[in-house]
């Protein structure tokens, strides 16, 4: 009976132990990848660009966009009604000072030759986050919820990093 009691007492002592010491000595921290450190994506030949190593989008780009350059940014492709909508949800977690959402101007042309040869988006991805230092940080597809939740996650870790 006691050799239970001891086994019943070391076996919830061993959980608790775990707990205690990753509570006070363990770190939860996350980070969001940075695209096109080491390689570069494969985009048309239409393009003929000089891209470099380690990739960022080029600053005449993105002031072209509308950047403001404090700040995070998504660039975003797809204006149907339903992206909108899920992109409106964003307004109530950051502001406009935290994370820039720019959208096509007028010259739809440049901004689809802009997303396939610098942003370098694909289907399904119609928006694209850009950290302050012009690094490409995430592709997402803003149709779907649970990207929606994933872009939502990622924004929060990269506004904490900076």
């Amino acid at each position: 009976m006691v050799k239970k009691l001891v086994y019943l007492f070391l076996a919830l002592l061993l959980p608790i132990g775990v707990f205690l010491f990753l509570r006070a000595f363990g770190k939860n921290e996350f980070s969001i990848p940075v695209y096109y450190e080491t390689e570069m994506p494969e985009y048309p030949a239409s393009c003929h660009l000089i891209h470099k190593i380690p990739y960022t989008v080029p600053d005449a780009i993105l002031r072209g966009a509308g950047w403001q350059g404090e700040s995070a940014a998504l660039f975003i492709a797809d204006t149907s009604p339903e992206v909108l909508k899920n992109m409106k949800h964003l307004d109530e977690e950051f502001t406009s000072f935290e994370v820039q959402k720019i959208y096509p101007h007028q010259d739809t042309t440049r901004w689809d030759s802009w997303c396939t040869c610098f942003f370098f988006l694909k289907k399904p991805w119609s928006v694209v986050l850009i950290d302050s230092e012009r690094k490409i940080r995430g592709f997402y597809a803003p149709k779907s919820r649970e990207e929606m939740d994933r872009l939502t996650v990622e924004l929060k870790i990269l506004l904490k990093q900076y």
